[in-house]
């Protein structure tokens, strides 16, 4: 049996992601899979209905991979990949091409309403 990857796994890490000091997640506020939870430690971050997908979401509107989320140093990118449909950004509809992603940002597919976090943290 897979892993249920919607879980809020503590992950350690022995260096920042991406050699900065940085948090990246995905937090689900509203929809079937409340208050889970994904923290982005690859360079790209599928969503989706799928198994295969790096952020499993169990909402019966979201496609098996819905959008991807791309890390470029510090520029961060979500890229709707031809969902039935169609993922919003704050409001506004995807379209083909990259929507760049800030701190604090609402992702909406189907149902399901995420918050994307990037956080500076400090190590003291």
């Amino acid at each position: 049996m897979a892993k249920d990857r919607r879980t809020t796994d503590v992950i350690t890490i022995d260096r920042d992601p991406f050699g900065s000091p940085y948090v990246l997640a995905l937090a689900v506020i509203a929809g079937p899979d409340p208050h889970a939870i994904h923290r982005i430690v690859a360079i790209e971050t599928t969503v989706g209905a799928s198994e295969e997908a790096d952020f499993v979401v169990k909402d019966p509107r979201v496609s098996s991979q819905h959008f991807k989320i791309r890390i470029n140093g510090h520029l961060y990118s979500l890229l709707d990949l031809g969902s039935t449909n169609g993922t919003l950004v704050n409001g506004n509809l995807s379209t083909k091409t990259p929507i760049r992603l800030k701190n604090f940002d609402e992702i909406q597919a189907g149902r399901t309403r995420f918050l994307f976090i990037a956080n500076r943290f400090r190590s003291e």
